[in-house]
């Protein structure tokens, strides 16, 4: 439970370290702003709750083979699904890989800081 809290924090610390760079936040924006749009068009073309809509519009973004349970039915749904992964796949991506490399950068630092002070 330690480890978890560990990795939580230096995830967190990456986060925010990253948030600076203006790159990062263009990204972020633009996956919430595909989010939200993703969330919308399900809810109303599908009828599904504002969580399962959100849920959907997220984990499809997500590189993971996770099962919603949720299929979009209507015609224009599968046609605005396609186009909706394509874009936001890659942008999920690069917020990923974005936030990974802060990560490791951050490990690194900390690493560096850890050898000066024993160092000392």
């Amino acid at each position: 439970m330690i480890s978890f809290f560990l990795t939580l924090k230096r995830l967190l610390s990456a986060i925010f370290r990253t948030m600076k760079e203006p790159l990062f936040r263009s990204l972020l924006l633009t996956l919430a702003i595909i989010l939200l749009s993703g969330t919308m068009f399900y809810k109303g073309v599908e009828g599904w709750s504002l969580l399962d809509s959100f849920y959907f519009a997220f984990t499809s973004l997500m590189p993971t083979s996770v099962s919603t349970g949720l299929v979009p039915q209507a015609n224009l749904s599968k046609w605005f699904t396609m186009i909706y992964l394509v874009v936001g796949i890659g942008v999920m991506l690069m917020v990923l890989i974005r936030i990974g490399l802060a990560v490791a950068d951050f490990e690194r630092t900390e690493e560096k800081s850890n050898n000066h002070d024993s160092a000392i």
